[in-house]
């Protein structure tokens, strides 16, 4: 019998369950011995996945790097034959390790593969003389990485195709705005469509949902983040519509397709108020600010510390991994930075950093005691 390696934390919670079925007469002593016999504590795994995937995120992008830097040197055939082998080289080795060594190793070699489509596309465009700075680009290489990452069904390149979408989209939606009110509300219209897909996956592939779900909170969070900023150039573009408008056809057939109504209704009650706050734009400066000024601030700092409660929330009743530490060090960051920029003005030297450290030190108590107290109530 293979033993199986996990980190210290998720033992103690097996033993924790299997005392408890046991209790309970669920199966008996000699079960629960040979249940947990199968399982080892061990963080050298964790370390190793941490180290091989940092690694093919270099190398990733010492690639395109490389190419870059020789651009010149080689010709525009060599160029283009050049990256299509490292990459179909990268494809072809992934999926001999995956069938001989399934893992972390086959998974970073997934993400060499990715990069390394980045540098076929660029350099296909190149060659068809389209402008690099175009979206588009950015574009055809998330939807390759995605298609990718589905046809392998490797959450690694998952997680790098995820970023490049909502990076595509964030400058589609934003070219000709120039305003960071637009950014963030794409980010929150990115938000709501990847919890929808997230609840989409929960029943045919846990393991994806696993990844859309955190990216879900992850874009919400700094979407309300940047929206808490007064924008005065904001303005709506049809790319904003069109993405907002197949996220919400998205969170329809979520909510038909499960039992997450309420899940969805907060991503668009928060998406709603994000984008309240981008057209939100008092008079006022932040050195003399107004009543109305004063009023949105309060607005989207209560906005903000409501949605990361109710993520944390979330996260602690369903055990959703990666959530809670997200919605807790967001909430810790906004905070922070929020109090910065309130009392910058009043206070200098060693005064300001020592009334940052007590807010900094009140927040992080706070955030503990709610994570208990959401812990209790969801038991």
């Amino acid at each position: 019998m293979d033993t199986v390696h996990i980190s210290p934390k998720r033992l103690a919670w097996l033993r924790g369950e299997l005392a408890a079925w046991e209790a309970d007469g669920l199966i008996d002593g000699d079960a629960a011995a040979g249940i947990q016999a199968r399982y080892a504590a061990s963080r050298r795994f964790a370390l190793e996945r941490l180290a091989l995937v940092l690694g093919a995120a270099f190398v990733g992008v010492g690639l395109l790097w490389t190419v870059a830097a020789n651009y010149e040197r080689l010709s525009p055939m060599a160029r283009f034959a050049g990256i299509v082998v490292i990459w179909l080289v990268a494809v072809v080795a992934a999926e001999l390790l995956a069938s001989r060594f399934p893992g972390a190793l086959p998974a970073s070699v997934r993400v060499i593969a990715v990069a390394a489509a980045g540098g076929v596309v660029f350099q296909t465009a190149q060659s068809l003389h389209v402008p690099a700075g175009s979206p588009e680009l950015l574009g055809a290489w998330a939807g390759g990485a995605l298609a990718y990452a589905y046809a392998t069904r490797g959450r690694a390149p998952l997680v790098v195709a995820v970023g490049l979408s909502v990076g595509w989209y964030a400058w589609w939606a934003a070219e000709n705005a120039g305003s960071h009110g637009v950014v963030a509300v794409a980010m929150l219209v990115a938000a709501v469509f990847a919890t929808a897909v997230a609840l989409l996956h929960e029943r045919w592939t846990p393991a994806f949902a696993a990844v859309w779900r955190p990216a879900g909170v992850l874009l919400a969070l700094v979407g309300l983040y940047v929206a808490a900023f007064p924008d005065r150039d904001f303005r709506t573009t049809g790319a904003l519509w069109t993405g907002a408008a197949v996220a919400v056809v998205l969170a329809a057939v979520s909510v038909w397709r499960s039992s997450a109504r309420g899940e969805i209704a907060v991503m668009l009650g928060i998406l709603g108020a994000g984008f309240l706050l981008t057209v939100w734009d008092p008079s006022g400066s932040m050195t003399s600010p107004s009543g109305a000024m004063l009023v949105r601030a309060v607005a989207g700092i209560v906005g903000y510390v409501l949605a990361a409660a109710w993520f944390a929330f979330l996260g602690t009743s369903k055990a959703l991994p990666g959530v809670v530490p997200l919605a807790a060090g967001a909430l810790v960051v906004f905070v922070t930075t929020q109090s910065f920029a309130i009392f910058a003005p009043l206070f200098s030297g060693a005064a300001l950093f020592l009334v940052l450290g007590v807010v900094f030190l009140g927040t992080g108590v706070l955030a503990q005691r709610g994570r208990r107290l959401i812990m209790e109530v969801s038991r």
